[in-house]
């Protein structure tokens, strides 16, 4: 017999210690999975996170009362019996979640076997191999992260689990935390939200449609993405069929079977709560329900109903959203929009902007609200802006270029003072502008992303509290069950302009309220208010109504959903909804805007501003029929013409003839 070659044993050697190393891994992984074995520091067992149906977020409105608008908040999450259920619905959820649920012990070792080879192949992790109790556990015991140590505890608990629990009550509790996307906790409430009935009541194509929800709430939502819901559906179909748990004829008809979601699943507001809480703690919503947070907030009832009911009688033939903010606080009070999901997009502020972007930086550089500006058809360069129906006044004074929402006016302040100079005002309003923002079109909105409605609301509220910004929130803070504070809002405050530029700025907008583009609200009380259109002669694309008193400050966005809207709805057209918020909320519109000491109103003299059209402060003698009583900064008065002849009178008579302080 011939002795073994060196390269034999050598092989033969490797081979024994792969064969080492592989039963030594498998030892190893079988000790850390095994449910008996305690490792230190591991997640243990808690059988109450998993008996546990009301975890919830709570938010509560100004008045500390919970939002009751949202079925899925406080203590009024729906838990479901599994004994009420219809069949074909836990055989959904089974059929495209645990085709194994019934004979497994906790792990489907063949289907991750299976999904460990996919990976392979493709490259990547886009095949799962959890079970309904591995993923029960991941939902009440684990974090989302992905990593090796939080797959063995699923594992290790998983099995666990399996030998104090039986399949029903494993079955049950994974029914009732399931999350379904927009803050909706549990199969009860799901039914109840998304086709507002019991969970006893599914129809097969109802069952199908929630158990595929839940493989990626936001990709296969019924508010955002139908057209994936309806293919992850069809999925969920076929697989049943395939397992022989529907008929083919049960297969067809939940497929023809038109469905229906409740437009009221849930409120603007609620859905931009969760939103900024997820941020400012840099969690998930599904962190939020675990820890059963209080989120304390502005909302209020009254305000946000009377914008409900305000957008109920436009319709959904386009996007409508309603902001309303608390000046004194930051806090929003209202967000409501007639659409059946959350919508904060970047849109044109179109003329909403000029305030900012043009007469902020000419306030601030010493312009005031008479001077004047020649309204005629300008070209700047290979830019030729026109007037809202061609429409130009010739020698107008700032108070009416905005009063009119002039666009040559607008472009030739921002061409006046430099981009730069006029984005770097508008900046400090809170405005965001990109790098290619650069160019005469921004001064009427011309922009390429564009602003949100809470960055404009907060511009026009700056404005509302004499120049001083502050950021804005949703809420006011955030506590746990012990009532501990998690997270308070802190509002940065800062400059952003003089206040006497902003009462001036407030003041001219006040006339536009009264006689310029927002006259429609006119008979709503004290009022400071801009309109923007933006649109072309296919229609209209985005319409707003910026208004605020001392109180509050009301945004209205109108926005072109399938197609443009009518060119007859403007910006105009929005002012009906804050005169509806106003009146059916009883909101008090007759408190006066506290004017600064830095202005006052000073004569100037009529007749060089007719014919000269110049701004200079009235002469001693020059008699009252030539005066004009107008509000002005003390840090940019304007001269007297004849300066020199005047000096004399100075000591006697500026008391008498110049200064009319209020």
């Amino acid at each position: 017999m011939k002795k073994a070659s060196k390269a034999t044993k050598i092989i033969l050697i490797c081979l024994a210690v792969f064969v080492g190393v592989v039963l030594f891994a498998a030892g190893f992984f079988f000790l850390l999975i095994e449910p008996n074995v305690t490792i230190f520091g591991s997640e243990q067992l808690n059988l109450d996170k998993l008996t546990t149906y009301s975890r919830s977020v709570t938010l509560l409105d100004a008045y500390g009362n919970p939002i009751d608008d949202a079925v899925y908040f406080g203590n009024n999450n729906i838990s479901v019996n599994v004994d009420d259920l219809p069949k074909h619905t836990i055989d959904a959820f089974i059929a495209i979640e645990d085709k194994r649920f019934y004979s497994h012990s906790g792990v489907d070792y063949k289907r991750m076997a299976s999904a460990f080879v996919s990976n392979i192949k493709s490259g990547g992790f886009s095949q799962g191999a959890s079970t309904i109790t591995q993923q029960l556990i991941k939902n009440t015991h684990l974090s989302n992260e992905k990593t090796m140590r939080r797959k063995i505890s699923e594992i290790r608990l998983a099995r666990k689990l399996e030998r104090v629990y039986n399949k029903r009550q494993i079955l049950e509790s994974y029914l009732n935390v399931l999350y379904f996307g927009s803050g909706i906790r549990g199969l009860g409430t799901a039914s109840r939200v998304m086709f507002g009935k019991p969970a006893a009541e599914l129809t097969l194509a109802q069952s199908a449609v929630l158990a595929s929800i839940i493989n990626n709430p936001a990709k296969y939502s019924p508010y955002n993405n139908i057209d994936n819901l309806n293919k992850r559906k069809q999925l969920v179909l076929k697989e049943m069929l395939n397992q022989k748990l529907i008929s083919k004829y049960d297969y067809d008809t939940a497929l023809a079977e038109p469905l229906e979601f409740g437009k009221n699943r849930s409120n603007q507001f609620v859905t931009a709560t969760l939103k900024s809480a997820c941020k400012a703690l840099n969690c998930s919503e599904k962190t939020l329900f675990l820890n059963n947070y209080t989120i304390r907030t502005a909302y209020d009832p009254k305000i946000a109903n009377s914008a409900r009911a305000a957008l109920g009688k436009i319709g959904n033939d386009y996007n409508a959203r309603v902001l309303v903010v608390n000046n004194y606080t930051g806090g929003i009070v209202c967000d409501e929009t007639n659409d059946t999901k959350y919508i904060n997009p970047k849109r044109s502020p179109a003329s909403t902007i000029k305030p900012f972007t043009s007469y902020a930086v000419a306030l601030e550089s010493g312009m005031n609200p008479l001077t004047q500006i020649f309204d005629e058809p300008t070209v700047f360069g290979d830019y030729a802006p026109a007037n809202y129906k061609g429409v130009y006044r010739g020698y107008l004074s700032m108070r009416d270029c905005l009063k009119y929402s002039s666009n040559v006016a607008a472009v030739k302040l921002m061409r006046q003072f430099g981009v730069e100079q006029s984005i770097s005002v508008a900046r400090r309003f809170g405005l965001s502008f990109e790098q290619s923002d650069s160019t005469l079109a921004v001064a009427l909105g011309g922009m390429e992303k564009g602003l949100t409605l809470p960055e404009l609301a907060n511009a026009y509220r700056t404005l509302a509290n004499g120049g001083i910004y502050t950021d804005i929130g949703y809420f006011n803070d955030i506590v746990n069950g012990n009532n501990s504070a998690v997270f308070a809002a802190e509002r940065t405050q800062k400059r952003a302009v003089g206040d006497d530029t902003a009462y001036l700025l407030t003041d001219m907008l006040m006339t536009c309220a009264q006689s310029g583009t927002a006259k429609k609200l006119k008979y709503s009380g004290i009022i400071a208010a801009k309109t923007g259109t933006n649109g072309d002669e296919n229609g209209n694309y985005d319409c707003y109504a910026m208004a605020y008193t001392p109180e509050y400050t009301f945004a209205v966005w109108f926005g072109a959903k399938d197609a443009p809207i009518s060119n007859s709805i403007t910006g105009a057209s929005c002012c009906d909804i804050i005169t509806q918020i106003i009146k059916k909320a009883d909101i008090d519109t007759t408190l006066p805007f506290a004017m600064p000491d830095s202005v006052a109103y000073f004569d100037v003299d009529y007749n060089e501003l007719e014919q000269s059209h110049e701004v200079y402060l009235a002469d001693p003698l020059l008699q009252p029929r030539y005066r004009v009583a107008t509000l002005l900064s003390k840090r940019h008065l304007p001269i007297r013409k004849n300066i020199d002849i005047l000096d004399y009178y100075d000591g006697y008579m500026w008391d008498e003839y110049y200064y009319h302080a209020n």
